[in-house]
């Protein structure tokens, strides 16, 4: 027995009071986990490890009669050190009964949890918070439903009652329920695999919920899988947003690519326009050339015809002399007179169709002097037309290079759309 007590005495703190609550004795763990000395606890009541508020209380005195009843207490003790801070004991207050069975004195064994409190205390804020801003539903291995909190029940439209002891299943589409990746998914946590992504669910009333959730399995003290708890949240505006986003940019895309495109077709009909009228203004220019050539050739034969008019002219009056001297000579000179009247006769014809020649030639020339000028202003409104033309290429060209900027740039959207889709999975 005292092996016992002493084995006792080096593993846990160890105080003992009077019945009435005064310290008799301490050990050194419980010395050094309160902090005082002995002499500074010794003959004071147990009220020094308490706060003013639990001392005062109506329930502190009644702990002190029950211990003096003889009857034992055990529970977690909140305590104050001489330092004032907090400690928190798992203990057992044990009233020791003298040979006729009455209550002589009360020891206490305590083990200090602090750590441990404190460590609960955290996890336990967390999770309530947790339960405060997700929606939170827990399962057992088989799917089966255990509880949800209101943040669930809220997102799907049911009361706990509703959904408490069935399975998980009546969140799903029947095609899914029914495939084998569903019956996967639950033998995956239930061997304690992890599973977190993008749900689509259904809500009680056959609308599509989108949940941002993580399926958590929880083990026991053996490192055995009890129950899965999910955390969620309801991302169902953002997912269809997104989806109406990614449809629009798409439809966006297509419509810009098929415009670049167009713009590309209307460019090279332009550029292949653009040639032919460079080449019609080319012919043109030769047009122009040749109507040039054959003024300047008009003009030459108008100079020609007017030395044949001169000769012609000098001949008629050479013939005409010649008859003056055929008469002078008589009878000698008739046969002479008849050469020089035909000589004359035809000079006068051909003065007759230099004549004409020279009108016809005079009309030509004022003809082809007009269709020159024609011509010239065709070549003119065609180097205009080139110019244009060039300046639409280049427009369409800026229209076709920007169209297939933006073409780009929507595709950098859609996958930065796509991207925060996965984000979201």
């Amino acid at each position: 027995m005292l092996g016992q007590l002493a084995a006792i005495d080096k593993a846990v703190a160890v105080i003992e009071f009077t019945l009435d609550g005064k310290i008799i004795k301490a050990n050194k763990n419980f010395l050094d986990l309160m902090g005082y000395s002995l002499a500074e606890i010794k003959g004071q009541h147990h009220r020094i490890f308490v706060d003013e508020q639990e001392r005062n209380a109506p329930a502190y005195a009644q702990f002190w009669q029950k211990l003096g009843r003889g009857q034992f207490d055990q529970r977690l003790y909140r305590r104050i050190t001489k330092s004032g801070a907090e400690v928190w004991i798992q203990a057992t207050y044990n009233p020791i009964m003298d040979a006729w069975g009455r209550p002589f004195k009360i020891v206490k064994y305590a083990r200090d949890v602090t750590q441990q409190q404190l460590q609960l205390a955290d996890f336990s804020g967390q999770i309530t918070a947790i339960n405060k801003v997700r929606a939170v539903i827990q399962f057992d291995v088989e799917g089966n439903i255990l509880h949800a909190n209101d943040n669930f029940l809220r997102a799907v439209g049911y009361s706990l009652a509703e959904i408490q002891g069935k399975h998980h299943a009546i969140f799903v589409e029947p095609s899914e329920r029914a495939s084998p990746q569903y019956k996967q998914f639950w033998q995956r946590l239930g061997m304690g695999e992890y599973d977190a992504g993008l749900y689509r669910r259904v809500k009680k009333n056959g609308d599509a919920l989108w949940l941002q959730a993580n399926y958590n399995p929880i083990f026991d003290m053996n490192g055995r899988v009890f129950k899965v708890v999910k955390y969620a949240t309801d991302v169902t505006v953002q997912t269809q947003a997104t989806q109406t986003l990614q449809a629009a940019v798409k439809g966006l895309s297509e419509a810009l690519s098929a415009g670049s495109t167009s713009a590309q077709q209307a460019n090279q009909l332009v550029k292949s326009t653009s040639t032919v009228v460079v080449q019609g203004g080319e012919v043109m220019n030769e047009v122009v050339h040749k109507m040039a050539a054959i003024n300047t050739s008009a003009v030459k034969i108008t100079e020609i015809i007017a030395v044949i008019d001169e000769i012609t002219f000098r001949t008629n009056l050479l013939a005409l002399n010649a008859a003056v001297e055929a008469a002078r000579a008589g009878e000698h000179g008739r046969g002479f007179a008849v050469v020089a009247g035909e000589v004359r006769g035809l000079a006068q014809r051909t003065a007759t169709s230099a004549s004409e020649i020279k009108t016809l030639i005079g009309g030509s020339v004022n003809e082809a002097r007009q269709g020159a000028d024609l011509v010239k202003n065709a070549g003119k409104t065609m180097s205009t037309m080139v110019e244009s033309i060039n300046n639409i290429s280049e427009i369409i060209e800026t229209i076709s290079t920007s169209a297939h900027n933006q073409t780009n740039e929507i595709e950098h959207v859609n996958e930065a759309v796509g991207q925060l889709q996965l984000l979201m999975k």
